[in-house]
């Protein structure tokens, strides 16, 4: 899985990268969305992750480019933000969660059931193996 993720500021950004690398994840980062909009259409990700209050006045565009471009249809937007998003057809997470858990994400993109990596006792991780 690869994933597109378009922050600025360098503490979210390092919790959302984080929590994706875990995973086993592919991750870019980027800082510039002229950057995305010129490469997304070659590098085909599986997802993009934006911060709205980085990238206002580009949050709609890049989400419109995703709904209806077709290859780029099957990609999907992951919004961190605050309040609640305007946008259609894209998962939204607030900001003030991420910083507690960031577990979120992982979920907007693998699934509401994912459980990350074991972080509890070997015989946690052992039962885990065995499922």
């Amino acid at each position: 899985m690869l994933v597109l993720v378009l922050i600025e500021e360098n503490s979210i950004a390092n919790l959302v990268l984080k929590e994706l690398r875990e995973a086993d994840i592919i991750v870019f980062r980027y800082r510039d969305p002229l950057r995305v909009v010129d490469c997304i259409t070659e590098i085909v990700p599986d997802a993009l992750v934006v911060r709205q209050k980085d990238f206002p006045l580009h949050t709609p565009m890049l989400a419109a480019m995703i709904r209806f471009y077709k290859p780029l249809q099957s990609c999907k937007l992951i919004l961190i933000g605050e309040g609640e998003s305007s946008l259609a057809a894209c998962s939204f997470i607030k900001e003030a969660s991420l910083s507690e858990k960031t577990s979120g994400i992982c979920s907007a993109l693998l699934g509401p059931n994912y459980a990350g990596s074991h972080k509890g006792s070997r015989l946690v991780a052992r039962a885990q193996r065995m499922v």
